[in-house]
């Protein structure tokens, strides 16, 4: 019981902690991934093979996130599209109305 209280103490300080906003500087690489991934879903796109020259909605708002996908480190290139390609498995099987949702703030966020 002694060793309890004082656990329970810092637990619920490091609970109570305020989250600290993201740096400018950190990497967008997992957003513009999820992001690929739910436009792609609700899109109907196969981030493997999108070639970047679509005139739809959809189709232009994925082809700027991929592209500031080739700008961030880490997934430039296939890395990017393969983890972009497994966002997209997720959110194909997510409501139609979560994947617009999704697609509509990354729209507002990355164009």
């Amino acid at each position: 019981m002694g060793r309890l209280i004082p656990a329970v103490i810092i637990g619920a300080t490091l609970l109570a902690s305020p989250a600290r906003a993201q740096s400018p500087e950190a990497s967008q690489a997992q957003d513009l991934t999820n992001c690929a991934g739910a436009v792609a879903a609700l899109g109907g796109y196969d981030v493997l093979t999108f070639a970047g020259n679509e005139s739809n909605e959809w189709g232009a708002v994925l082809a700027r996130i991929m592209a500031a996908m080739n700008r961030e480190p880490g997934v430039e290139g296939m890395t990017g599209r393969y983890a972009a390609s497994a966002a997209r498995g997720f959110w194909a099987e997510r409501p139609r109305a979560e994947q617009e949702a999704q697609a509509r703030s990354c729209r507002e966020r990355f164009g």
